[in-house]
């Protein structure tokens, strides 16, 4: 099914996209604009705010997992009949206030960022706003949001761990103690890791690949080097991380172990060019 989804009135991937947006100012150390984002998500989400009101309708339909065919059903219908009950040129205006003010207060980028649950946000979107779907359409739409509430949630034991943020400003502070200050390259890594999902994060392994093939640009430059070149063991670390590149294209995840090698090798090429 093919539906149209208008992502900018779409209350729930407003939410998501300004939160990674807020993790990328929180690492990138941008006070001004994460103070800004932060006062954004405060006002327009607040509690009795109806885009507030109407981002809890989503995360209920999100966030409900592993119940049976007929209390879905009546989750569903509960949800709808709650949704109906809004002033719909309220939330209209509302939603026009909130792109108004990401749009000239915050950036307009916000709307370009990679949400990883985007297409079950577009799903209950269209559940919001199918007035105009045909019966078939709207039975077929219900039931794939239904089905999505019925399945089990992985397991623990299945899934690995998510890095939070409290490790990734570990990091950091641990990096920033061994070196000084965290590279700019250093910076955007950390940013990309903290906002990507750990479940799709293209995002994320766009930007690493893109960031080994530079680092291994400077290596394989390096061995022509006077200094390497005269150093064995040097000349043989530098192939191993050759070898950890190539060991790269194998991941799946970029996980913690991941990142701090990655982060390393990044060290590693600034003081090879110095």
């Amino acid at each position: 099914m093919k539906f149209k989804h208008n992502k900018k009135r779409n209350v729930a991937f407003i939410y998501e996209a300004l939160i990674r947006e807020l993790a990328v100012a929180t690492l990138n150390e941008k006070q001004d604009k994460k103070k800004k984002i932060q006062e954004a998500v405060k006002t327009l989400f607040s509690k009795n705010s109806v885009l507030g009101k109407e981002l809890r309708l989503y995360k209920t339909l999100l966030e409900t997992r592993n119940v049976d065919y007929i209390t879905a059903e009546k989750i569903l219908y509960e949800v709808r009949r709650v949704y109906s009950s809004f002033n719909q040129k309220a939330v209209y205006d509302a939603q026009t206030a909130a792109i108004h003010h990401i749009n000239h207060e915050i950036t307009p980028k916000v709307f370009a960022k990679f949400v990883p649950n985007y297409k079950s946000l577009a799903t209950i979107y269209n559940f919001f706003n199918g007035d105009e779907l045909n019966i078939k359409n709207k039975v077929l739409l219900e039931r794939q949001i239904i089905e999505t509430m019925v399945r089990e949630k992985k397991k623990l034991k299945e899934e690995k761990k998510p890095i939070n943020r409290l490790i990734v400003q570990t990091f950091a502070k641990k990096f920033n103690e061994t070196y000084g200050g965290l590279l700019e390259e250093q910076k955007s890594l950390l940013a990309k890791f903290v906002s990507s999902s750990f479940e799709e994060d293209t995002e994320l392994k766009v930007f690493v690949n893109e960031e080994l093939e530079r680092i291994r640009a400077i290596v394989v430059a390096s061995f022509e080097t006077k200094e390497i070149k005269s150093d064995t063991i040097m000349l043989e670390n530098s192939k191993k991380v050759l070898d950890m590149i190539d060991s790269f294209k194998h991941k799946k995840k970029i996980d913690q172990e991941g990142l701090i090698l990655v982060l390393k090798m990044q060290q590693l090429v600034k003081e090879i060019k110095s």
